[in-house]
């Protein structure tokens, strides 16, 4: 099956994507290398026996897979990746947007620090398994500790703008001081998953960095790049510290060692899609991936909906019965198949990478790219990119609101604060 779907990438790319990516299309390219690399280890566990399928393989369902993965890549091919030089120097409120971010993160950090400390002292693994009693009490703290779980979630805006500060010339606002303390700030997103004793956070910031230094790169300076390098280097050694303290904890006494798990995460994937699609998946509408968008609109219509925790014992309690743990990685592809069906999927999937090819499309407009554009295409992109392990989003809806009305926030200030002086010839600028 992983054999299938790497093949099927590699013939996307000939015929789909070969030509973009010469053009510049580097968030697609991104994308591409990723399920392939996906695809890889799971050629790689196929051919060691090292996780076997519970069914026999389903290639109808490796194909759906690869299709839903072209699909989201197909979504961000008209993204080139110098048009990011169009926001240099002309973003209006800039240090406002900034200070915003910068000072709400410090903060978040100095709140989750003690939080993030404890989760790593003694057994990692214990800590997590009691974790009901730090939520009560991080709960406690109501608004201070929902204000500082919100600046967490900007984390990816700050890296944004840090990268603009660093490929910026000097008459365009280029400020090193500011990058590197935006670069710094956006930590608080590790620290924030690690008071939850979670490892995602490490994963999902060195992603994302990789990510926006990978659309940002050809328009940074050798030198520039270097320090980056080195920055880069110096966080990820550090943050593999708690990752691999939380990983030996909770992976130490599995029969294949702590290093196995790697491919439980990352290879797995298109085993369990398989398995997942052999057996009969309960629908539930919506209510596991988008559960906080579900209820609100309930609420709005004067339903009495159930929520996720009413039915999840129930749900999973089907899935064990069948022979198959509900909680292994199948991609986002596969939540939102166990949501809303495969017919439902393939409906969202097309209308999901039709939404983010049309804000990829803004060349034809007559508009350049604008800041709050740039941000929402790559909040978009998250979606396929962390969703590479499941859809990242289900347990963090409050994650999308908030990016959501920063990017308004961001909009607001561009209608209210004069136009910054531009260098060369700007056009309008929008969404």
């Amino acid at each position: 099956m992983a054999i299938l779907f790497t093949f099927g990438l590699f013939l996307y790319y000939w015929f789909f994507l070969r030509q973009h990516a010469k053009a510049g299309s580097t968030l697609a390219m991104l994308l591409w290398l990723l399920y392939v690399g996906l695809g890889f280890s799971g050629i790689f566990i196929a051919l060691t026996n090292g996780i076997e399928p519970i069914y026999e393989p389903n290639y109808l369902a490796t194909l759906f897979l690869l299709f839903g993965v072209a699909v989201s890549i197909s979504g961000f091919l008209r993204f080139r990746e110098q048009d990011v030089s169009q926001v240099f120097g002309v973003i209006r409120g800039q240090k406002i947007i900034e200070n915003i971010l910068f000072f709400s993160q410090l903060f978040a950090m100095a709140y989750f620090l003690p939080f993030a400390i404890s989760s790593l002292t003694g057994d990692a693994n214990e800590n997590r398994l009691f974790l009901s009693e730090k939520m009560e009490l991080m709960g406690s703290y109501g608004l201070i500790n929902t204000a500082a779980g919100a600046a967490s979630q900007l984390f990816g805006s700050s890296i944004v703008l840090a990268f603009i500060r660093l490929a910026s010339k000097e008459s365009q606002g280029r400020n090193m001081l500011r990058a590197f303390s935006l670069l710094f700030s956006s930590l608080s997103y590790v620290i924030y998953i690690l008071a939850y004793v979670g490892r995602d956070g490490v994963v999902y910031w060195l992603m994302t960095s990789v990510m926006i230094f990978w659309v940002f790169r050809r328009h940074i300076n050798p030198v520039d790049a270097r320090r980056i390098y080195l920055f880069g280097f110096f966080c990820a050694i550090a943050l593999l510290i708690p990752f691999g303290v939380i990983t030996v904890s909770r992976f130490f006494d599995a029969d294949q060692g702590a290093g196995w798990s790697f491919f439980e995460y990352f290879g797995a994937q298109i085993h369990n899609f398989s398995d997942y699609s052999s057996i009969d998946r309960p629908l539930t509408l919506g209510l596991q991936s988008f559960p906080m968008f579900i209820n609100a609109g309930c609420s709005i219509l004067g339903w009495d909906c159930l929520s996720w925790l009413d039915v999840k014992d129930a749900i999973f309690g089907e899935y064990l019965d069948q022979g198959k743990a509900p909680w292994l990685f199948g991609t986002f592809i596969s939540d939102w198949v166990g949501d809303f069906g495969l017919i439902g999927a393939f409906l969202l999937l097309s209308i999901f990478s039709l939404f983010c090819a049309k804000m990829c499309s803004y060349r034809g407009s007559g508009n350049l790219l604008s800041l709050e554009r740039l941000l929402l295409m790559l909040l978009l992109y998250l979606v396929p990119y962390w969703g590479v392990f499941y859809f990242r989003f289900a347990i963090s809806n409050g994650y999308i609101v908030v990016n959501l009305i920063f990017i308004l926030l961001v909009r607001l200030l561009h209608e209210i604060i004069p136009e910054v002086p531009a260098v060369g010839n700007v056009a309008e600028r929008g969404l």
